[in-house]
C-alpha cells in the first residue's frame, strides 16, 4: 500500500501535512508531517514533487531493537521499544522518518483513515494497496 498523488491537481497548499501533524502532533507545522511536499520555482512554473513512505521496510530491516513492524497495511513504531537511535532515518530512502520525543515517527495512515486524503482540497492524494483500496 502506499499514497498515490496526482500532482497535476497539486497547488502546493501543504494542506495534506498540516492535517497530519494536527493529528499526529495536535499542531500545524507541515515539518512534523509524515510526507512531504516540495517546491521549486523554475522558468517554466512550479515543480511539485512528494515525498511518502513506500514501505520498502528497510527501516524495520536496520531496527535494532526490532521497535518497527509492518502490519500488511502501514508501518508501525513501538515507542515503548524504540531507542530513538536514528538508524532507521538513515535507512529511509524517503527521508520521511523522524525523531519526536525520542521515538522514530512513519506514516501509518493515521490508522486507516489518512487525515492527508480527507483534508485536501483539490483530491490529489489517494492510497491503493494490493487488490485496491484499504
Amino acid at each position: 500500500m502506499h499514497l498515490i498523488f496526482d500532482l497535476s491537481l497539486c497547488t502546493g497548499c501543504k494542506i495534506c501535512q498540516l492535517a497530519c501533524s494536527a493529528e499526529h502532533d495536535q499542531v500545524f507545522n507541515p515539518e512534523k508531517a509524515r510526507l512531504k511536499i516540495m517546491h521549486a520555482y523554475r522558468d517554466e512554473g512550479v515543480h511539485i514533487a512528494t515525498k511518502s513512505c513506500i514501505f520498502c521496510k528497510k527501516c524495520a530491516k536496520t531496527c535494532p531493537e526490532g521497535a518497527i513492524s509492518h502490519n500488511g497495511k502501514w508501518m508501525i513504531v513501538y515507542h515503548e521499544i524504540c531507542t530513538g537511535c536514528g538508524i532507521c532515518i538513515e535507512a529511509c530512502p524517503q527521508g520521511v522518518i523522524f525523531l519526536h520525543d525520542d521515538h522514530a515517527v512513519i506514516c501509518d495512515f493515521c490508522q486507516g483513515a489518512p487525515k492527508c486524503i480527507a483534508w485536501c482540497p483539490k483530491g490529489v492524494i489517494s492510497f491503493k494497496g494490493k487488490g485496491g483500496r484499504i
